[in-house]
This record gives structure tokens, C-alpha cells and sequence, in this order.
């Protein structure tokens, strides 16, 4: 991609806007960098070769447009960036047309960001230089100058960033799952669907495609005739990768190999063994072996807010899912979950329908305590005939839990929402949750200085 001498407006002043404007400055690129709030600062870590404008969205008539994963696909600010730029495309997209190193690519509604650290732990036992990023937090763009030929990336993509791309083109790609979210963004759930097609648009022949095997909405999608196609299942010994309710296997050359027992992989729910599947044929369809794949996953922790232990309070356990800010995400968590269970759910509006999902927390929940901006919604969801009490913040719902609990139960944080409506994000909801429990483990040994409960904490989430 030529950049040296060429006018880039990048739309959006967040850490992807800023690592794509510092990437084409280095690169010797005539770069405007634009926010549209009006009282937004210059930022300190800005190139400064980098214009800095505030209070606008439009770019510069003729240039190419970089366009922030925030600005919605159904706002009308796109079509109006679209009218004066000689080109919109986003940070993923303008990463891949920079890259030297070939790209493996997970998206998908749910299991996103624990297939790419699976895939990502596997990658680098094989190839050291290997770099995770991409909707996980860390952009592509600021990993660029570590990158050779000799690298791999592993991305996260998010249907946001699908959305802006044009040529991206993964040597293998996993779509984990799908189920409606970010209707509000997208405009339909079709539309939604469309935005996740689109990371194989650009694969060819010699690509790999792998797609669930147990997955309706994908079942009914139009396979495309470029990339081979490789699936997994949790039921089906059809497939490529396949769970028997014992161990984990991978077809290779027609035969079938183990790649371990499910008491090795050390995570809850049947959803991380579809994870591992995804992750491992990946890496099989890349030619890592797959001894690498079993000694990366035997040693994988999970990441911070899926299904992580916090403690065990007067025979309670608290459980710290704050990542699951879809009801399908949720529904996982709480399949997870052996024994009586009390959920704490809700959070802010995504035009999500909770109906099905109502319906399991009548079936698997002993006690449902909703927070937030959904909280009635989830309440006419689950129906009056369920214990469920409904109050408005997170720390109510704790103490409501808290008083509710009895020993052999586990208090559950699984929203099904997203965080915005009282919090930053859903990293931020779960630091919160954690602190608060953090409370609940101090006030149980009043006699203690606090490092009992701490040391209790950290022994559960190890």
C-alpha cells in the first residue's frame, strides 16, 4: 500500500484511531486525525506529523478515510464520509494492506476473544514471534512495527470492523458461533449476519474456513466455493474436530488423532470445549502440530471476567462472568454452572430479546437478581412465576445475592447486557463485581487484616 505522500483522514480519536494515525505518519502519510467531539484534546502519545482537529467527523475532500469502528452502520455519518473521501476503509484494513506477516482471523457473536488467546498460546509455543491483537484491546496497527515475514498474527475481528473491510484477506478464519447482538449497530439481525461473512469475502483457494458444526443461524448461510471448509461440533463425529463427551479429537488425513481428555482443558463450560476445537483446528489447517495445540491448552488460564472464580464466602462461590454482555453469552455461562445457582443479570440496551434466555434462567436458576437499564425487561422475560428480584444497581444486587445464598450455592454475574448503562465496560462491571465480593471476604473474617480474604481470592481465580 503506497502511504509515503498520500492524504489520510482518520475518523476517531480512540486507541484504534490513534495507533492507525501514528502507523501512517511513520510511514510517511499526510495525516489528519479528526474527533467529533468538540471539547476532545490533542492526544499526548499522538506522531506529531498528525493533525489534530476536534468537533468534526469529515475528512478532508479526496483523501482516504480510516473510519473509527464506533460510527454505526446504519449512521448516517458514513454515507456522509463516503461522499468526500476517495476511499473508506477501517484500522483492520488498513493493518492487513501494512502487514508483512500472514493473518489468522477469529469473529463470531461469542467465544471470540478465548479462541483467539487459545489460538494465540498455540501460535507462539510454534513461532515466537507471534502477535495477538485486534478487537481483544490492543489494535493491529500498534503492533506493526514488530512484524516480519517470518510473524503471525492472530486477530480478533469484530462484525464493527468486518463492516469497513475490503480486501482483508485471513489465511484461516473461525466463526465461532452466532446469535443476535448489536442490532442497534447493524440495523438487523440479517445485517449483522451479512457483516460476518465478510471476513472470508477475500479468501481464496488455498485459505481455510472453519465454521461450528452446531450452529443454526451458520448451518443456513451459503457456504462459499473459495476457502476450504473445516468444522467442529460438540455432538457430531462428522466433523472435523469433535467432542465425544470425553475427549477432543481432530480428524487429520481421515484419521482420527486425540488432542485431549476434557479433565485436561482447565475451563468451565461445554463452550470452552468448543473454543479449544476451533483453536486447535486452526492451528492444525496452519501446520502447527498438534502435540503444540495439547501443551498451549493444557496450560491455557482463562481471561479476566469469563467465568472466573473469585471466592468462596460461608460456602458460597461468587463468579465473575461480566464478559457475557449478550443473553447468548450468559446462557453459556450459566450451562456452565453445576448446582443451585443465583444469577445476577442486566445491564444496557442492545434491542436484545431475552425471551429464550428467560426461559433458561427459569429452568437452571434457584434465585434471578437483576440491575440496570434491563432489568425489567429480563424481569417480563423471566416471568412472575420465578423468584426474581429486581433493583437497580450492581452493588444492590450483591448485597440482594449475598442475603439470598446459602451454602452450596453459586452467585453468578452474567449480565446478558452490555455495561454502559453504570459502568465504562465490561471490564470495568467485572472490576466492580470483584471489589464488591472482595468486601463480602473481608467482612466475613472480621478479625483478619484483609490478606485472608485476599489470599482466599487469589487461590480460587488461580
Amino acid at each position: 500500500m503506497q502511504v509515503a505522500g498520500v492524504r489520510f483522514t482518520v475518523v476517531g480519536a480512540g486507541r484504534s484511531g490513534l495507533a492507525a494515525s501514528n502507523a501512517l505518519a511513520t510511514r510517511g502519510g499526510d495525516v489528519r486525525l479528526v474527533e467529533a467531539r468538540a471539547d476532545a484534546t490533542r492526544p499526548e502519545t499522538l506522531d506529531p506529523r498528525v493533525t489534530f482537529v476536534a468537533g468534526t467527523n469529515l475528512p478532508r475532500p479526496g483523501d482516504v478515510a480510516v473510519l473509527s469502528p464506533g460510527v454505526a452502520e446504519v449512521s448516517p455519518v458514513r454515507a456522509e464520509i463516503a461522499a468526500v473521501a476517495a476511499e473508506v476503509i477501517g484500522e483492520v484494513e488498513l493493518f492487513y494492506r501494512l502487514s508483512p506477516a500472514p493473518i489468522l482471523a477469529i469473529t463470531g457473536t461469542d467465544g471470540k476473544s478465548t479462541t483467539t488467546t487459545m489460538l494465540g498460546a498455540i501460535a507462539a509455543l510454534a513461532n515466537p514471534s507471534t502477535f495477538v491483537g485486534g478487537n481483544l484491546g490492543n489494535p493491529l496497527c500498534e503492533g506493526l512495527d514488530e512484524l516480519t515475514r517470518s510473524s503471525l498474527v492472530i486477530a480478533e475481528i469484530s462484525c464493527f470492523q468486518l463492516t469497513t473491510c475490503v480486501d482483508f484477506r485471513p489465511r484461516v478464519a473461525i466463526v465461532t458461533n452466532i446469535a443476535e447482538d448489536h442490532l442497534n449497530y447493524h440495523g438487523s439481525f440479517a445485517a449483522y449476519q451479512a457483516a460476518k461473512r465478510r471476513v472470508w469475502a477475500a479468501m481464496t483457494a488455498s485459505d481455510t474456513l472453519i465454521l461450528s458444526a452446531d450452529d443454526p443461524y451458520i448451518a443456513a448461510w451459503e457456504r462459499p466455493s473459495a476457502p476450504r471448509i473445516r468444522t467442529f461440533s460438540l455432538a457430531n463425529p462428522d466433523a472435523d474436530a469433535y467432542f465425544d463427551g470425553a475427549t477432543l479429537w481432530l480428524v487429520r488425513a481421515g484419521r482420527n488423532e486425540a488432542l485431549m481428555r476434557r479433565d485436561e482443558l482447565p475451563l468451565l463450560g461445554g463452550h470452552n470445549v468448543a473454543n479449544a476445537l476451533a483453536a486447535a483446528l486452526a492451528a492444525d489447517a496452519w501446520g502447527i502440530p498438534l502435540a503444540t495445540a495439547r501443551e498451549a491448552l493444557m496450560a491455557y488460564a482463562p481471561l479476566p471476567h469469563r467465568l472466573a472464580p473469585i471466592a468462596t464466602i460461608d460456602g458460597v462461590r461468587w463468579v465473575n462472568d461480566s464478559k457475557a454482555t449478550n443473553a447468548n453469552a450468559a446462557a453459556a455461562g450459566i450451562r456452565a454452572i453445576d448446582g443451585p445457582l443465583l444469577l445476577l443479570a442486566g445491564g444496557s440496551e442492545k434491542d436484545a430479546d431475552f425471551t429464550a434466555f428467560g426461559a433458561l434462567v427459569r429452568e437452571r436458576t434457584r434465585v434471578a437478581v437483576l440491575f440496570g437499564q434491563t432489568r425489567n425487561s429480563l424481569a417480563s422475560a423471566i416471568g412472575a412465576s420465578h423468584n426474581t428480584i429486581v433493583v437497580e444497581t450492581l452493588d444492590e444486587a450483591v448485597r440482594a445475592a449475598q442475603r439470598l445464598a446459602e451454602p452450596g450455592d453459586t452467585v453468578l454475574l452474567g449480565p446478558a447486557c452490555a455495561s454502559f448503562d453504570q459502568f465504562k465496560s465490561y471490564g470495568h462491571r467485572g472490576d466492580v463485581f470483584t471489589a464488591l465480593v472482595r468486601d463480602l471476604a473481608a467482612a466475613s473474617n472480621p478479625a483478619d487484616d484483609g490478606a485472608s480474604a485476599d489470599a482466599k481470592i487469589k487461590s480460587e481465580g488461580a
